[in-house]
């Protein structure tokens, strides 16, 4: 028996009684993948640190994990982008063991037959939207760093990110709302005074969007309630989602009463939306806002330490209402996190993480950072093949 399989068998017997279905990668291949022109891994079920040099490419093999979603990944580019040495084509493929099952997961470009990204389950073509049925990933990136003080898209991304997670049809509808949202602004733009077209137009944007609103606030729900009912190291977050459409669903109590409200309101906006080009008032303008809960002041103006302390609080509480929710393990992408973190908050995160009893990838310069895990972490060394156990003798 290899130590990855003794590994993932001792922590596989820990977790049989846990109340929820064990979800793990169990080993990875990309092709012509970043600066990969090959690599194989296979990985146990527990915390794992990535460690090298800069530029070895540690977040790399996260950002491919991250494709295992729907979207472009933790770096958000495009695809093509990519490819190994500008090539064309990328391959991704993962052993998921989901609940005991293994699956087969591929996600692959090539630019030449399509720019769109092909993934396959199982040997069959599905939709890049079909992910979330069969893992989770939650990610906490240095790009996230500003994410409180940038403009409210990268905000409203975030949540929606998180949101389709706990809801698969999340991210589906996200994207048919944005193209009814586009068809709409090019008849606003374009002086079209069709009627018809207008309203099937709005109705479906109604339909939409009051699922986006109402998955929205669902999700910011559940991570108010683990923030504020769990005891933790890293400050409470309190969140909300501001926005006139959004203040007029929480204030209605018939939903059908409030997307006949939605429907009035879109057209009522046509003549002023026309002078503009845009659609004012829907869900594609509301603002995530973020409060720092002891001390009663918005995220944007918290120091930067703390700003990323309540990014923890936020991505810990994710972690724990999947399993909650979804009964699912969630897989973690940790990148560069616990470097900018004192020996006091990397101590609290590590017993976070191992509470959370998931597999979490890690990604750092030096080993030292991840020395407060236990013996059921382990460590994968991109500078050399030393690849063991954390705090291992």
């Amino acid at each position: 028996m290899s130590e990855l399989q003794g590994i993932n068998n001792k922590l596989e017997k820990t977790n049989a009684n846990q109340g929820y279905v064990n979800n793990y990668i169990l080993s990875l291949k990309l092709s012509n993948f970043r600066n990969y022109q090959s690599y194989k891994a296979e990985f146990p079920n527990c915390p794992i640190a990535l460690i090298g040099k800069n530029g070895v490419g540690k977040t790399n093999i996260l950002e491919a994990i991250s494709l295992m979603q729907p979207g472009r990944g933790i770096r958000s580019v495009s695809l093509e982008d990519i490819a190994y040495k500008n090539c064309g084509n990328f391959g991704i493929h993962i052993n998921l063991i989901k609940d005991a099952e293994k699956h087969e997961i591929g996600s692959s470009l090539n630019i030449n037959h399509s720019k769109t990204r092909k993934v396959k389950i199982d040997g069959k073509f599905i939709s890049p939207l079909t992910l979330t049925d069969y893992l989770g990933v939650i990610s906490l990136t240095p790009l996230m760093d500003k994410l409180f003080i940038e403009g409210s898209s990268n905000r409203r991304k975030f949540i929606d990110k998180i949101t389709w997670i706990f809801f698969s049809t999340h991210a589906k509808n996200i994207r048919l709302y944005e193209k009814l949202i586009r068809e709409r602004n090019n008849l606003l733009k374009d002086n079209i005074l069709d009627k018809i077209w207008f309203d099937n137009i709005e109705k479906q944007i109604v339909k939409y969007g009051s699922n986006i609103i109402s998955d929205r606030l669902k999700v910011i729900k559940l991570l108010n309630n683990e923030i504020n009912t769990n005891s933790s190291n890293f400050p409470k977050a309190d969140m909300v989602v501001k926005g006139e459409i959004e203040s007029k669903f929480n204030n209605s109590s018939d939903l059908d009463l409030f997307k006949d409200s939605f429907l009035r309101d879109l057209f009522d906006t046509r003549s002023k939306d026309s002078f503009r080009g845009i659609t004012s008032i829907v869900p594609h303008r509301a603002e995530l806002e973020v409060r720092y809960q002891e001390k009663e002041i918005l995220a944007n103006l918290c120091s930067t330490g703390e700003q990323k302390s309540l990014l923890i609080s936020i991505i810990l509480a994710v972690a724990k209402c999947y399993k909650n929710y979804c009964n699912l393990s969630p897989i973690l992408l940790l990148d560069e996190v616990f470097a900018h973190l004192d020996n006091n908050k990397k101590e609290s995160l590590s017993e976070e993480i191992k509470n959370l009893n998931v597999q979490a990838f890690m990604s750092g310069t030096e080993e030292s950072d991840f020395m407060t895990f236990n013996e059921n972490s382990y460590i994968i060394n991109l500078d050399n093949s030393n690849n063991r156990r954390i705090h291992e003798h």
